[in-house]
């Protein structure tokens, strides 16, 4: 393998890990996530349908690091971007299902899988600035228009947020067609004197079962899970 390449594998590594150990502690406390806009007027972090706006200003990223083929790099990647805050549910705290709870003012949600398999660069290095990554389009990778969220039963409270499960009975879920939703990551900045104030910059793609074509934005910092 060009060395070249190796030295570009083991830096997109050491960001994804500096990342990540810096901002799993808080996300144990379960929410560190972007809450500032990047214009305050007319917020850009969402997705468009319809001609409708739906506002996300919240982006979290969960790195799975099974790696099935040993070859140090993660599985796969999932972004999810969320007007809400999200808690990773491993303990299903107070009886609850799910891998994740959300704060009950939780009404749009987006979730894109991204597995390395199916785009040749990750398996070569961890995401990076100016590529385009093929998205899952299997029921794994959907958006939710108008969801709500149920409380649970003891509540759930953390750092002052209630927290509680996605009622399936409400909301509009959108899931892909045969085309696969498409991420481009146009800016990464890596803060590694405090990788928590680390940003991204976001653009997707994502075609409706119905053929609707519905286009997101992100920028601003992330939280990261570690699966």
């Amino acid at each position: 393998m060009d060395i070249r390449m190796n030295n570009k594998k083991n830096i997109s590594m050491k960001n994804l890990k500096l990342i990540a150990i810096a901002l799993i502690a808080l996300f144990t406390s379960c929410d560190n996530n972007d809450d500032a806009q990047t214009n305050i007027t007319i917020p850009t972090d969402g997705f468009t349908h319809n001609g409708q706006f739906f506002e996300t200003p919240n982006m979290y990223l969960e790195i799975n690091e099974d790696d099935s083929d040993n070859d140090n790099i993660p599985d796969s990647y999932t972004v999810f971007f969320s007007n809400g805050r999200m808690f990773d549910n491993d303990a299903n705290v107070n009886g609850s299902s799910g891998d994740y709870l959300f704060s009950l003012n939780t009404t749009n949600f987006v979730f894109l899988q991204v597995y390395a398999s199916e785009n040749p660069d990750l398996t070569v290095a961890g995401p990076l600035p100016g590529n385009t990554y093929i998205v899952n389009n299997t029921d794994d990778s959907l958006l939710i228009e108008n969801a709500q969220i149920t409380p649970l039963n003891p509540s759930y409270i953390t750092n002052g947020i209630e927290f509680g499960m996605g009622d399936e009975n409400y909301g509009t879920i959108i899931t892909p067609n045969n085309t696969n939703p498409t991420i481009t990551l146009n800016e990464l900045n890596i803060d590694n004197n405090t990788p928590a104030n680390s940003t991204v910059d976001i653009d997707y793609t994502f075609t409706a079962a119905n053929g609707d074509i519905i286009t997101g934005h992100y920028s601003g910092t992330f939280g990261v899970i570690q699966d």
